[in-house]
């Protein structure tokens, strides 16, 4: 049984990624910090090794554990610069990680998997692949980024594999697009989107994290110097077909309010996905339908049970 070390277990991805795991007899060490809410994964920390990363350290967890591979999702995320705690940011995407990777290479690992972003790539209209240029949107993805590109000094010694994720959504999400949609929609109560033509490709969580599980077969095959592979649909979606799509799922209409300017937002982030078909042996299983389905289903169960302890209170 392969041990791997998980950062960010209790996140939206990687609440999914752990779960997977899992299911496929991995062992797993989760590195965490003591104020980490657990929400997301309390049902599974009874068959997980858990570490706190601002009490027990780093050297401890690969002293005490035979690790085979880590993957390494943890992040801080800021959307706007004007926001960031620079410092905060600098030590939980770069620093930690690279002294993570320290460890591996000591110890051996055969394999890390470090998770990027598209907003590192400039603006097109055209699918990005792996080699289209880069230009980083904010902070947040310039420290991505310069990870990303640290990683490469150290191939030769630890096989590495960055997955660009694009827009992710699924159960137990973060307050982002899609929860924001289905939860005004299921509240009666309008939203306003920046730029309702602007084009995403959403990946439901789920075929992420197969990604990953695809990356550990990738690293069992052999050796590899750092690999980076898009993580989409290739399928563009506008806002507004997005709406439409909730609205159908719901069966009602969502009212838009006018929308919202905002300097960040793109016309378009569509992922060239032919890499990680051909290297990874990847391909997206579930389409947007099935998915917003799925998810919708988890937020009217959370509506309806809040609903429910509301009334056992009053």
């Amino acid at each position: 049984m392969d041990t791997i070390i998980l950062t960010g277990a209790t996140g939206f991805i990687g609440s999914h990624l752990l779960e997977a795991l899992l299911k496929s007899c991995y062992r797993v060490v989760i590195l965490k910090r003591t104020t980490s809410d657990c929400w997301r994964i309390n049902h599974l920390l009874d068959q997980v090794t858990t570490y706190d990363i601002d009490s027990d350290p780093i050297s401890e967890v690969f002293e005490r554990n035979k690790i085979d591979y880590i993957c390494h999702l943890a992040t801080y995320y800021k959307k706007n610069d004007d926001k960031v705690d620079y410092t905060s940011l600098i030590e939980s995407n770069v620093t930690i990680p690279l002294k993570l990777v320290a460890y591996a290479i000591q110890h051996k690992v055969k394999g890390f998997i470090n998770t990027g972003t598209f907003f590192e790539y400039a603006d097109s209209i055209e699918p990005l692949t792996e080699s289209s240029t880069t230009f980083p949107k904010n902070f947040y993805a310039r420290s991505k980024a310069a990870f990303m590109a640290a990683l490469e000094n150290f191939t030769p010694k630890l096989p590495c594999i960055t997955l660009r994720l694009f827009s992710p959504y699924g159960e137990k999400d973060n307050y982002k697009l899609i929860p924001m949609l289905i939860k005004h929609g299921l509240s009666n109560t309008p939203i306003a989107l920046a730029n309702p033509e602007q084009q995403l490709d959403f990946i439901y969580a789920g075929d992420i994290a197969n990604a990953y599980l695809k990356a550990i077969e990738k690293f069992k095959r052999k050796h590899t110097l750092h690999s980076i592979y898009n993580i989409g649909t290739g399928i563009p979606i506008s806002l507004n077909e997005l709406v439409t799509l909730i609205e159908n799922i719901l069966d009602k209409h969502l009212e838009l309010a006018e929308p919202t300017p905002c300097s960040t937002v793109n016309h378009a982030a569509i992922a060239s996905i032919n890499k990680a078909k051909q290297e990874l042996d990847w391909t997206p299983q579930m389409n947007i339908t099935e998915g917003l389905k799925k998810t919708i289903s988890y937020y009217q169960t959370v509506l309806k049970q809040n609903e429910q302890n509301h009334t056992d209170r009053s």
